[in-house]
């Protein structure tokens, strides 16, 4: 199925007026894939992450480098014990202004690797309806190209927090169920445009090649920007799942929540080709969804956590219980556009679990299906403020 019409205008980089001096946009892709050599299925992840494009266009500025240049008079405010007024609150001052392009994979030994760019860099070419980053593509219908940083890039540029490795991508991707805008007010905007996609292409993971099979890519594709990301941020989304009840795959299923919207969550569920969209913002609408995330013991498998979810939408009431082992998850780090070095550390990994479907009947509940759910994407963040002083 081709992008919607109404879908297409979120195609193109929307950073317009005082966002693009204070404001950030991610998209973001997510598939399965498996290696050539050894089969393994590996959950992969390509985002593209812009912030503050319009305050150094230039030149790629980072927040969390520990300071600017040190001029001489700096160093003998240094030699003397005391600080410059003029350099005294860089580390706090200091606002990002770049074109991220952040790739890598889920599970056990995952890892990000990061390429900051100049916003100069980033170029919508018009015949072929794409952005060009670097040596990166980002298309309505395809993704290309490589990151890639070594031990000793880290060593000398901490401040790309990321880990060493290299990885590269030719891919192309359909939306098979889309959604429409799921949070849509004053300084944020989130639609998850592909709740379902397939993915195919190749990926090469430090020099391993890894194959992306449409019907077996669980793909889904998101896009939000606005004035800062969520904090707390909350996330869950799949596209498989299989009835416990009848045994088969629920190939017309799928779903994607997310926040916290003012302490709340907004959803977009296609459950058995039935929709279910929650937004929580609506004076005249009682639905409610109820949500947590907590770490808890697995036993001989250690640590695990656990997220839950129970949404209220007239008489029908959706449980989702998710978990991921604590070794086989990572933390994801994004500047904050105010900059103070603050960042946003968003603790992910590849879930499983299982979901329920009842319809209120008097003051009781029918069951009418029970799943379980594969390759869910489960995440949770908050914001860590690194220059604050005490």
């Amino acid at each position: 199925m081709a992008n919607s019409k109404t879908n297409k205008r979120f195609d193109q980089y929307v950073l317009r007026g005082r966002l693009r001096q204070s404001g950030f946009e991610r998209w973001r892709y997510v598939f399965s894939a498996f290696s050539k050599f050894s089969g393994q299925e590996r959950k992969f992840f390509i985002e593209l992450y812009i912030v503050n494009p319009g305050l150094s266009p230039k030149t790629a500025l980072i927040s969390q480098k520990s300071r600017l240049a040190i001029s001489e008079s700096d160093l003998q405010y240094a030699l003397a014990g005391t600080e410059s007024a003029a350099h005294a609150n860089d580390e706090l001052d200091v606002r990002p202004s770049y074109v991220l392009v952040k790739a890598g994979v889920f599970g056990k030994e995952g890892k990000e690797i990061n390429k900051f760019l100049a916003s100069s860099q980033m170029a919508f070419v018009k015949n072929a309806e794409v952005f060009k980053v670097g040596d990166c593509i980002f298309g309505p219908k395809s993704l290309s190209g490589s990151v890639s940083v070594t031990s000793q890039d880290l060593r000398l540029r901490p401040e790309l927090l990321c880990s060493v490795g290299s990885m590269d991508w030719e891919l192309k991707f359909e939306h098979m169920i889309e959604s429409a805008p799921m949070y849509r007010r004053k300084g944020y905007f989130w639609i998850p445009v592909g709740l379902k996609s397939l993915f195919s292409g190749s990926i090469h993971l430090d020099g391993l090649e890894y194959v992306v099979l449409p019907k077996s890519s669980n793909g889904y594709v998101d896009k939000s920007w606005g004035e800062r990301p969520n904090s707390p941020y909350f996330h869950l989304s799949s596209s498989k799942l299989t009835s416990i009840i009848s045994g088969k795959p629920m190939l017309n299923s799928c779903f994607s929540l997310e926040g916290e919207f003012k302490g709340k969550l907004c959803a977009s569920l296609i459950l058995d080709g039935e929709k279910y969209n929650v937004d929580n913002f609506s004076m005249f609408r009682r639905d409610s969804i109820i949500h947590d995330c907590s770490q808890i013991s697995a036993g001989t498998e250690g640590e695990k956590v656990h997220w839950s979810v129970s949404i209220h939408k007239g008489k029908m009431v959706i449980d989702i219980d998710l978990y991921c082992n604590d070794k086989e998850m990572f933390v994801r780090d994004y500047e904050m556009p105010q900059g103070k070095r603050c960042l946003l550390k968003i603790l992910g990994g590849n879930g499983t679990g299982e979901i329920r479907i009842y319809k209120k009947i008097g003051k009781n509940l029918e069951l009418l299906e029970h799943a379980n759910i594969y390759e869910a994407i489960c995440e949770f963040g908050q914001t860590e403020e690194v220059g604050k002083r005490v």
